[in-house]
């Protein structure tokens, strides 16, 4: 956090010390997202339509709201698989079972 103490306290604190005014110390960055937002909403809404929309299914459809393990290690290879699974039946649904083994054996 960075603390920055108001140029003009005795206007807006009664307090003698003046009012601190707390901001994260990546406020900056969020600001200059929300101004790219701003200037390009279709953009955001296009990654949201791409993206989010796994995370949507193996969350929704599939119940994977939490993890049972503990450990980044552990946790992202729970991930990994669930991902992997998520691939595959992607491409079953696009490709068909018959056409996806025949791209695997090549």
């Amino acid at each position: 956090m960075i603390r920055r103490i108001s140029p003009v306290k005795q206007l807006c604190a009664a307090r003698p010390a003046g009012r601190e005014i707390d901001r994260s110390q990546y406020a900056q960055a969020v600001e200059e997202n929300n101004k790219l937002y701003q200037e390009n909403p279709q953009l955001y809404r296009t990654r949201q339509e791409i993206n989010e929309h796994i995370f949507g299914t193996i969350k929704r459809q599939w119940g994977y709201n939490h993890t049972n393990l503990r450990g980044l290690e552990k946790v992202n290879g729970e991930h990994s698989l669930i991902m992997l699974v998520y691939n595959i039946k992607r491409s079953i649904n696009i490709l068909g079972v018959p056409d996806l083994i025949a791209k695997l054996k090549n």
